[in-house]
């Protein structure tokens, strides 16, 4: 047996060798096959990346940038943005590196806006018989490098409402740098003939070179005084007709001004108008800078072109001013956070969102190119490669906003706790007025100043109420003014009451008086009888006499407290009783 296995071993040996070598051949071939294979997958994935790139590259939009991915190369300079049409794109292949061109020169730069009206709260005068509505108009000029095309020259259009006054005040200019300067200087209104020209003009007059020039901060501290135009004689193209006042205002500097307008309406008309609009725009297209622009200096007005026009023909041809016109017509429907949303006027004029900085000018929003005037557009600015622009093509040059008249008032009332049980008149804390003061600020109120206004308790029908507080509903107790009606309530509860209940004074019983039984003395007694208790005599009448002389007594009655027979009760009791004695003695003899 022990042969078998010897022979049979080695047999066995060779077989376990070549399974072996095939076994490593196998999995070596296997491993190799398997990274060729993970190596075209990657291979792959690369490709359609790239084309997904390039794809993307191709339909991108103008202005925006894609990128490009590099086969054989990841540094920093394949990662630089393109743009189609601004840049030329690269060309990406293994073997190349991609490059860029620098794009060309827009010659229309935007500065922003160019026209802002902020209308601010109006707030009744101290003496209750006016409001003023207030607002802020900021505007700058368009220009041009070569200074050979310029927008200038403010229309500010104003309703014509009876008995209304307006006041201008400069509140924000330039000095000889242009840089911006706030300042609080009053404007005077003038006539057409009054304006005049540096050359007919001496340099120490109060008003500056063409008058309705805002001057600049040095100019004002030379004592020269600004001044806006009153142009309803002027003439000008659809001026007014009757409907708006115009006013007329230019600028020296191509950066913002501002200047404010108040108007004052007495507190009658003003009930009437919530919303009071105004509206602001440029008016010339000139060949130069400066001065007081019209068709004699070679200038065109901007209102030759409808979309800049703030009038409109009604449904019957006639000339309308819309809202403008007639505030009456201004509601919560153009209105939103007590600014305009939309034109009142012309549908044509977009609004300028405003930001409370005189100094920077926000351009329109929400804006219709099919009826946006378009100034950079219409004038085909950017045709003249050769001069820069400074326009921008979101600002039409106009804009308006309204001054809103809020009134409020806070009343006081007085309440059962968890009722609405009324336990005292309502009391006005305060009339109805503006919620906003002449400062612009909101009025504040304070209902706990006295007890008039918030007493400690308050008598109803007789019962006394203490105050708790103010319901869950009330309005606080001290806060800022709003519109409408505030209602401070203040609740109560009526008084513990312990009521004491008088009790009637109860009558002392009396009772009966049993007259005691005369008993001799020990005495007498012994002097009776010294020797024996033989013939001693009974201390007390037999219980037999007693007994019947009380119930004799209760046949008769009691006397009564207060009683008039109670003498003679009294009487006929001491005889009763000396009877009685009297017998006893008598017995006692007869015994004896």
């Amino acid at each position: 047996m022990e042969i078998l296995i010897t022979f049979r071993r080695p047999h066995h040996m060779k077989k376990l060798t070549k399974l072996g070598i095939a076994s490593i051949s196998v999995f070596v071939l296997n491993t190799y096959t398997h990274t060729i294979v993970k190596a075209d997958e990657n291979r792959s994935s690369e490709t359609s990346v790239t084309v997904e790139l390039s794809t993307t590259e191709a339909n991108a939009p103008q202005g925006e940038h894609s990128i490009v991915t590099n086969n054989d190369s990841s540094s920093a300079e394949d990662n630089v943005p393109s743009s189609v049409g601004d840049y030329t794109l690269a060309t990406t292949t293994s073997e190349t590196t991609r490059s860029t061109a620098t794009p060309p020169k827009s010659n229309i730069v935007n500065e922003d806006g160019y026209v802002n009206v902020e209308g601010h709260p109006a707030a009744l005068t101290d003496d209750g018989e006016n409001v003023v509505y207030s607002y802020t108009v900021a505007f700058k000029g368009m220009h041009s490098s070569d200074h050979g095309q310029t927008v200038r020259d403010i229309r500010l259009r104003i309703p014509d409402i009876p008995g209304a006054k307006v006041d201008f005040t400069l509140i924000g200019t330039r000095d000889a740098n242009e840089n911006p300067v706030p300042v609080n200087v009053p404007m005077k209104v003038i006539l057409p003939d009054e304006i005049v020209s540096d050359s007919d003009t001496d340099p120490t007059t109060t008003l500056n070179s063409d008058s309705s020039i805002v001057p600049t901060a040095e100019e004002l501290r030379a004592g020269k005084k600004p001044a806006i135009v009153n142009m309803d004689e002027s003439g000008y193209n659809y001026s007014g007709d009757g409907i708006v006042h115009l006013y007329g205002i230019s600028s020296k500097t191509l950066k913002s001004t501002a200047f404010r307008v108040a108007i004052t309406l007495p507190l009658e008309e003003a009930k009437k108008i919530k919303y009071l609009p105004i509206d602001a725009r440029f008016a010339w297209k000139c060949s130069q800078e400066g001065g007081i622009a019209s068709y004699e200096e070679g200038c065109q007005s901007l209102e030759e072109y409808k979309s800049n026009q703030v009038y409109f023909a009604d449904e019957d041809g006639n000339l309308s001013y819309g809202g403008l016109g007639n505030p009456t017509l201004v509601d919560e429907s153009y209105v939103q956070d007590g600014h305009l949303i939309k034109s009142v006027a012309s549908p044509n004029t977009y609004i300028t969102p405003n930001n409370g900085d005189w100094t920077k000018i926000p351009n329109d929003t929400n804006i219709d190119p099919d009826t946006f005037f378009n100034y950079v557009k219409i004038f085909s600015l950017k045709e003249n490669k050769s001069i820069t622009y400074y326009a921008s093509e979101t600002e039409d040059m106009a804009d308006q906003d309204v001054s809103a008249f809020y009134q409020g008032n806070v009343l006081i009332d007085y309440v059962i706790k968890g009722s609405n049980q009324s336990i005292k008149p309502t009391y006005t804390d305060t009339a109805m007025t503006s919620v906003y003061g002449l400062d612009g600020r909101l009025k504040n109120y304070n209902t706990t100043e006295n007890n008039l206004e918030r007493p400690d308790y308050i008598i109803f029908n007789g019962q006394k109420y203490l105050l708790v507080g103010i319901s869950s509903s009330s309005a606080p107790e001290i806060g800022p003014m709003k519109e409408g009606t505030l209602h401070v309530v203040y609740e109560y509860v009526k008084e513990a009451y312990n009521p004491v209940t008088p009790v009637a004074p109860t009558p002392t019983p009396v009772s009966p008086i049993v007259p005691e039984p005369v008993q001799p003395s020990q005495e007498e007694v012994k002097k009776e009888n010294p020797l024996s208790h033989e013939g001693t005599v009974d201390p007390q009448p037999s219980q037999n006499s007693v007994t019947k002389s009380v119930m004799d007594l209760k046949q008769v009655g009691l006397p009564k407290t207060g009683d008039s027979s109670s003498n003679v009760f009294f009487s006929f009791l001491g005889a009763l009783t000396g009877f009685l004695g009297f017998s006893l003695i008598k017995k006692r003899k007869s015994e004896r």
